[in-house]
């Protein structure tokens, strides 16, 4: 997706997060809706420029048609050509209101892709979901969360592929250094970690992974997690 300059009425901006550090992503993605023109623009933000059934309130740009049109839902697809994170599925409402909130761009997280490399330190965890019949599970959200004794609990979101593969990179989890010597060595400080389950519904052949907070169901599984540590876990989940 080319940059391209804005002379027109917008209808909303989204800004797209990285799964393990949840900072904006500054590499390209393919982001499409049907009948809908989305612009990347020089801040790294994605503009929708075009909506079905808005034609007339973004040509009208010095003078918009009044009152505004109510907002609509639609929804769109993102895609990221390197590989790092999955496709995924998303919903938004347009127009997004006042001028000053069309550029207050709407947070999309990206769900890290079973290849994903994990930035140095961060906790790596891999799980394999199955069902009753040892079937891969597609589209669960698995929230890990990890209570620290003197600072506030660490949380990580994963999403499965179509091989029930999910991989949680997790930052900022402490650890211990024993001196600061040349060539002393690092102790990894070891947290327990729970789980937590939901199904994203699957919108136009995509998962659309934000799922309200009620939607998740705890797992009794506990995992061992630790700073630039790997963990890597078969996980059986009831769909019945």
């Amino acid at each position: 997706m080319s940059l391209e300059s804005l002379d027109s009425r917008v209808l909303g901006a989204v800004r797209f997060l990285d799964g393990e550090t949840a900072q904006p992503l500054t590499t390209p993605l393919t982001v499409s809706g049907d009948g809908m023109r989305v612009v990347r623009n020089r801040s790294g933000l994605y503009v929708i420029t075009e909506a079905p059934g808005l034609e007339d309130y973004t040509a009208r740009f010095e003078a918009p048609p009044m009152p505004g049109p109510a907002p609509s839902t639609f929804t769109l697809s993102v895609v990221d050509p390197s590989g790092r994170h999955l496709p995924r599925s998303f919903s938004l409402e347009l127009p997004r209101g006042a001028p000053e909130a069309v550029f207050a761009p709407v947070d999309v997280r990206m769900y890290l892709a079973p290849t994903a490399r994990p930035s140095p330190g961060s906790a790596v965890v891999r799980l394999s979901l199955r069902d009753e019949q040892d079937a891969p599970l597609a589209r669960r959200v698995i929230r890990l969360r990890v209570d620290l004794l003197d600072r506030p609990a660490v949380e990580g979101l994963g999403l499965s592929d179509e091989r029930g593969e999910t991989l949680l990179l997790v930052p900022r989890i402490p650890i211990i250094r024993w001196g600061h010597e040349q060539g002393e060595s690092l102790s990894h400080r070891i947290f327990s970690a729970t789980l937590e389950s939901a199904l994203a519904p699957s919108v136009e052949g995509l998962p659309d992974p934000d799922v309200p907070d009620q939607s998740f169901t705890p797992l009794p599984q506990t995992l061992q997690v630790a700073s630039g540590l790997e963990t890597n876990r078969r996980i059986p989940i009831p769909t019945s």
